[in-house]
């Protein structure tokens, strides 16, 4: 098995931690290694880290150089970002250069598994199920009504692979409002969309060739030029002139493929605000349930997130449900159930 994680992303909602030069991904906010490095440490138990790649801009190619240094795997660099279809397209032609037919799992780099053993089951076993040509997601089990996940309507079971049932997939749907949310939940058919991908090199390229011609007749470009010094120059160029589009809208609206779907429980967050953050790392809550990452005073205060990155003490005095951020050049407060919008931040300074 092949595994190709996707480290390009911006990570907007976890401004000020999360910057344009050292995005979520890069930062070691679930634990003491970076969310990247904490995903190619699970990569190893289903797949050699010689047949691993991480897709990243040239921004943080050095970087990631660095991070990486000393480990077989393989740094792709994109000259600039043109969503998931470029990206796993990309990989796709470096993987098919080895074996056409090895399935290939595609990861976000800022996520988070509980259990890595069932995590690596399952996924071995949606890597056999993809060996028939067939495209494969893992979808997890809700345990909420959440409105900021999109979701996946199941059908009938479709097969087994390695013990592990997979179901037919009826539709995707975007992110629903609370009243929809709990009409999923309450109905046992519909899985939050993990955003992993399970199928061949083969597949994948004839899926981008139907579905997205412009994007193909780029990657052949590209292909021609591997190996070459003209590699780099070809990528430019190709990536200069194609769409961005992710994968959801190229390739799985469109595909006339089979698309199954694992059923999961593993413990998954796509750790997508400071309030899933906290949620995530409950375990370590003081007495008055504070989650406190950095030098702290606390008097009198509870249910809050502090995550520092400086030398400072930050004190809290009677405040509950915030979340504080402190970094060199910055520092945030907000609602910790206001969480979500801290990308505002972000926005707010591009416009200035």
């Amino acid at each position: 098995m092949f595994a190709v994680i996707m480290a390009g992303g911006s990570g907007t909602r976890f401004w000020p931690a999360s910057r344009e030069h050292l995005p979520k991904q890069f930062l070691k906010i679930t634990s003491d290694r970076s969310m990247l490095e904490e995903t190619l440490a699970r990569v190893a138990h289903f797949a050699p880290l010689t047949q691993s790649s991480v897709v990243v801009g040239r921004l943080h190619a050095e970087h990631t150089q660095a991070l990486l240094a000393g480990q077989p795997t393989q740094i792709l660099v994109e000259p600039r970002g043109r969503n998931t279809a470029a990206c796993i397209g990309l990989a796709a032609l470096h993987v098919a250069r080895e074996a056409l037919d090895e399935p290939i799992v595609i990861l976000p780099a800022d996520h988070f598994i509980a259990d890595v053993a069932a995590f690596a089951q399952t996924v071995l076993a949606a890597g056999d199920a993809a060996r028939s040509g067939a495209i494969v997601q893992i979808g997890i089990k809700p345990t909420r009504p959440e409105t900021g996940y999109g979701y996946i309507h199941t059908g009938a079971v479709a097969g087994e692979a390695l013990g592990q049932p997979y179901f037919s997939v009826k539709r995707f749907v975007e992110k629903p409002n609370v009243e929809t949310a709990l009409q999923y939940l309450a109905s046992g058919d519909y899985l939050w969309n993990s955003g992993i991908f399970v199928f061949t090199a083969r597949t994948i390229l004839a899926e981008i060739e139907t579905c997205l011609p412009a994007l193909h007749e780029g990657l052949q470009e590209i292909a021609a030029a591997i190996g070459t010094p003209d590699y780099e120059a070809a990528v430019a160029r190709v990536y200069d002139r194609i769409d961005s589009i992710s994968i959801d809208y190229g390739v799985m609206e469109k595909t006339t493929k089979p698309i199954y779907v694992f059923q999961a429980d593993f413990g998954w967050s796509d750790v997508g605000s400071w309030d899933a953050l906290y949620d995530l790392r409950a375990s370590e809550y003081d007495a008055e349930e504070n989650l406190l990452l950095g030098e702290t005073l606390i008097v009198d205060a509870k249910r809050n997130l502090v995550f520092s990155t400086t030398e400072r003490k930050v004190a809290l005095l009677g405040v509950e449900g915030l979340v504080i951020v402190d970094t060199p050049d910055a520092v945030m407060i907000a609602q910790r159930d206001r969480s979500q919008d801290v990308k505002r931040f972000s926005d707010l300074l591009k416009q200035k």
